[in-house]
Order: C-alpha cells, then structure tokens, then sequence
C-alpha cells in the first residue's frame, strides 16, 4: 500500500507543478485506462490438453498526466495499477510509466516506458496471446510508426529484462505494416524475442516468429457490420545456442473468419502445422532446471498443437455498443486440438478517458 500511496501523491504533484505552469502554448493532458477481466478457462485433464485451467478474474487502472506543448509534443508520468480479485493485497506492486511522446498526420513515437496499447499492430494470437497486454501492459523502449494514405508501419523495442544473478536479459524487437486497397488488405508483422543469460542461468535463446497474411473485408456489401475473411502464414525461427545448437524452423497455416452484426459476432481461427513454442517444456530457464514456458514464449500456448497437429479457436461474443470510452464483451470461446475440447468463458470492460474527449464541455 505504501507504494500505491506513493505513486499516487507523484502524480498529484505533478499535475500541480503543471497547472501553475505559463498557459501559453502549453497545456495539461492526462488519460486513464481502465481494464477488467473475468476469463474461466475449463479445459479439462492438463495431461490432454496442451495448456491447463484456471481463472483469470482481475483489473488493471493506469491513470497518467503530462504536458503538451507545441505540435503533438507531450511528456506523460503516470502508474499502472493491478488488482487480483481475492488478493489480500488491494493493489499489487506499481508499474511505474514515464515517456515522452510525439503525435502528427504522419508520425508518432513514444520513447520511455509507456502503454502497450500505443502499439498497433494486428498480431496473431500465435505471437500474443489474449492477456499478454493484460500482465504485461507497459513496453520499455521506444516505438515509432508512420502511417501513409492506404498503409502503416512501425517498430518497437522492449527491453524486458534487465541481466541480474537471477533475471535473464531479454528484449523483444516488433514490427508491423498493413495495407489497405478497396475491400482487401494484407499485412506482415514479426516479433524476436531474445532471451539471453543471467548470472547463474546459461544460454541465449531466439525465440522469432513472423506473420504474415492477406484478407478481405466484405461487410460493406454485405448486410453485416464486419465480415472479414483472413489467411496467414506463421513462420517460427527457434534457436537454443547454448544446449541445442541448430536452429528449428517450425510453420503453419491460420485462416481466420470474423461476422458481426449489431452486438452480436463470431470468430473462428484455425491453425493446422507444427508445434511453434518446441522448447516450451525445455528445463533450461533457471538453475533450478525450470521450463522456459511464458518466460521464453508470449504466444497463445495451444500453438504447441497435440499430435493432430492443428488447433481450432471459436468465440461466440456479445458486444453492446456503448459510446464514451467504454467497450463491454461477454464471450463464450471453445477450443479444440484434435481429440479434446475446452470451453473458457470471458468478460472483458475495457475504459479509455482522455482529456481530449472533454474539450468541448463548459
């Protein structure tokens, strides 16, 4: 609690030593992101299927402020914050955010430790899974993206692991594009994530995985609001050099579907090649013989495929359309691997409030 108080009375320090600031060519800006998940995920015997169950039931607030000044320029401090429902903690440890940012027609950048949803990529559950951003909701680096008339592309870097006797050195490098042309699109994004040594933990792993797809989207000619078919291919680069030595190349194919109509949609992805997290189970991550799992791998864990070699997701969702900031979904998605299904049920809130949007009231 502590900590909480303390980040608290920073920002509330802040945002007095901007307001007593000179008004001119200046101004306060500040944003809060609110996001609450309730994900049951019953998927049976563990010894079946390749990732177990459990519950996901909590939310994350990160509450920021800063300057703006001249063109798109501003300067933003802030906290996230998580809870755990249950927890006899009311918040866990902050994450602390602080990064300079600049927006235009044509650019933007953020450079520091700043939101992960500044990115803007469409990347494959293969590379993110659902509640990576979730646990994981700030990148430490820098992203610059430029966005043309028809296409977009960016980088980022997270550096998510400072080289400690107990924590790996790691970093992911990102990168996005998509082009858009009358009722089609296509697009390619990748990610690397290098995970290298600490001082009691050996070895340096790539874990690399691109994406690339084409698609159409068809719902203005059809009585839908969204109707979008998609095809992909994945292709992984693994490379344990220090226990294993040769590169692996795994790959697959992913067809998408998404319809929607009003509240009401669907969604079914269906991957059929090999298994992309092979060192998932690999007892190389700590000096304890731990397995790298989600250390090495951010990816949906059912793209380890059982021995039928492909993986089908279905989600069934209501969406009410609620203005002002706030997205609501209840989700029923089923899962299947070749010989045995898995049900997870979801409820997402998700709330974004920014100063912009209350420019206009007096």
């Amino acid at each position: 609690m502590k900590g909480v108080f303390g980040h608290i009375s920073l920002l509330a320090l802040l945002w007095l030593l901007v307001g007593a600031m000179p008004a001119r060519g200046q101004e306060v800006v500040w944003d809060v992101d609110f996001d609450f998940r309730f994900d049951n995920r019953e998927y049976g015997d563990p010894s079946r299927m390749v990732t177990p169950s459990g519950t996901i039931f909590g939310a994350n607030i990160l509450p920021e402020v800063g300057l703006g000044w001249g063109y798109g320029h501003s300067l933003m401090v802030g906290a996230n914050l998580h809870a755990d429902m249950g927890s006899e903690k009311f918040f866990g440890e902050p994450e602390f955010v602080a990064y300079y940012d600049y927006s235009s027609r044509r650019f933007r950048t953020s450079l520091g430790l700043f939101p992960r949803n500044k990115l803007s990529g469409n990347y494959s559950r293969a590379i993110f899974e659902d509640t990576y951003s979730f646990f994981h909701p700030t990148i430490e680096g820098a992203m610059i993206r430029y966005v043309g008339s028809y296409w977009f592309a960016e980088l980022a870097c997270d550096w998510n692991g400072l080289r400690s006797p107990s924590r790996r050195e790691m970093f992911t490098l990102l990168f996005a594009s998509e082009a858009h042309k009358n009722y089609s699109y296509a697009g390619f994004n990748m990610m690397l994530h290098h995970h290298a040594a600490s001082d009691t933990a050996k070895g340096v792993v790539d874990n690399g995985l691109a994406n690339i797809y084409i698609g159409l989207s068809l719902g203005s000619i059809t009585n839908l609001d969204q109707f979008t078919l998609q095809a992909s291919w994945l292709q992984g680069y693994q490379n344990d050099r220090h226990y294993i030595g040769t590169p692996t190349l795994p790959g697959g194919y992913e067809l998408s579907l998404k319809m929607r109509r009003g509240a009401v949609g669907v969604e079914d992805t269906f991957y059929k090649g090999d298994n992309l997290m092979p060192y998932w189970d690999a007892p190389y991550e700590d000096a304890m013989g731990g397995i790298y799992g989600s250390s090495l791998y951010s990816g949906d864990p059912f793209y380890r495929v059982g021995e039928s070699g492909f993986y089908n997701r279905l989600e069934l969702y209501y969406e009410p359309q609620i203005k002002n900031g706030v997205s609501l979904r209840f989700s029923s998605v089923h899962h299947y691997d070749g010989a045995y299904w898995g049900w997870q049920q979801r409820i997402t809130l998700q709330v974004d409030l920014h100063s912009g949007m209350f420019s206009s009231i007096k």
